[in-house]
């Protein structure tokens, strides 16, 4: 689907061109987590292999336990923060125009056949439905592994305290990231309030957290790789190869958790590529409206609005929205494809004696 180029696109990109690198970092912060983290778990995978080669001079599927499996299954978080963390905003485009023609096709309205509306007419599969949720929930991913892969640490820093060889650094560790984890996972992201600004330290000290739960979850994080650093001092002499795949993934980590204290859990670090999918999937959206009987486009166009303006990549409200929709209509209007004969006609009473109100995202 190709769109004309604007005077404001060409600017931004241009603005975007020239953005110092350290923004593009804070921009991009959960994908370079992502990345980062990835890292660091394929040296804790090496480190847990190196340690069975030392203790026994041999590495078998049996010795893929502990740490080797946590940074296993750490990975596969890694990967989906990674892939998954921001978006582009042709990928946003694509995935707001899946949902936004679900929408319209549960609600009984056809969809036009036109190019500009072909995204939306698209059906997705069950690839399509899980890449769909893990956009929608990529640091949601990322903890949801770090805590199973916790387990492994946990299991085996127990099991070394119960034979008294040491292990309370790998115990500590694999608590606090399952902390982090669950941190992560369980508190809601909400932004501040200026009308009603929180009184006393907790309440200030609960409204930062929840700003960016991200936040706490870094903190655990980062208190877990200082038990980290403790185990490569303790095995130092003793095992030198694990200790520097260990000292490699601490430094991955630690820079990984800067860029996910900085992370929202959501998308709200993509705002331009949000804002970008937003305007084009106006002009699909547009199309549709204007195919419709007119004296049900208005209704249609706060419908839309509202759906759009629930889902978290749009980055605008819906009162921007469907004044986005009716300046593109005054355009489409003009050559709006004939009204599609199939689909269900009841909607169109529906919203001629329903006001339209906001409706959740779907996934």
């Amino acid at each position: 689907m190709a769109y004309a180029t604007t005077d404001n696109e060409k600017n931004a990109d241009t603005a975007e061109a020239k953005k110092p690198k350290t923004e593009s970092l804070t921009d991009n912060s959960l994908s370079v987590a992502g990345t980062a983290y990835l890292i660091g778990d394929a040296a804790l995978f090496a480190a847990g292999l190196l340690k069975s080669w030392q203790e026994n001079g041999r590495i078998t599927t049996a010795d893929i336990k502990g740490q080797a499996l946590t940074g296993a299954i750490w990975a596969i978080g890694g990967i989906g923060a990674a892939r998954y963390g921001n978006p582009t905003a042709e990928k946003q485009l694509e995935i707001l125009s899946t949902r936004l023609g679900d929408y319209l096709k549960q609600q009984g309205i056809a969809i036009p056949q036109n190019p500009t509306t072909e995204l939306l007419a698209k059906k997705g599969g069950v690839i399509d439905h899980i890449e769909k949720f893990l956009y929608a929930h990529p640091s949601e991913a990322l903890n949801a592994a770090y805590a199973v892969g916790s387990l492994g640490l946990i299991s085996e820093g127990a099991g070394a305290l119960g034979k008294k060889t040491g292990g309370f650094s790998d115990l500590a560790t694999g608590v606090l990231v399952a902390a982090g984890a669950l941190t992560g996972l369980l508190i809601p992201e909400k932004k501040p309030d200026p009308q009603n600004p929180p009184k006393g330290m907790f309440a200030k000290a609960m409204s930062w957290i929840q700003e960016k739960p991200l936040r706490l979850s870094s903190a655990f994080y980062w208190a877990g790789n200082a038990f980290l650093l403790k185990n490569v001092y303790d095995n130092w002499n003793t095992n030198r190869a694990s200790s520097i795949a260990k000292l490699v993934t601490a430094g991955s980590y630690i820079f990984a958790n800067a860029m996910l204290s900085m992370s929202s859990k959501g998308h709200a670090d993509n705002k331009k590529e949000g804002m970008e999918a937003t305007q084009k999937l106006a002009d699909s959206a547009a199309v549709v409206i204007a195919a419709q009987p007119q004296e049900v486009q208005n209704a249609l166009v706060e419908q839309i609005s509202g759906f759009l303006a629930s889902q978290p990549e749009t980055q605008m409200k819906a009162d921007e929205i469907s004044k986005l929709l009716h300046d593109k209509l005054k355009t489409v209007g003009k050559n709006a494809p004939e009204t599609p004969t199939t689909g269900n006609k009841s909607w169109q009473a529906k919203l001629q004696t329903q006001p339209a109100a906001a409706v959740s995202p779907t996934l």
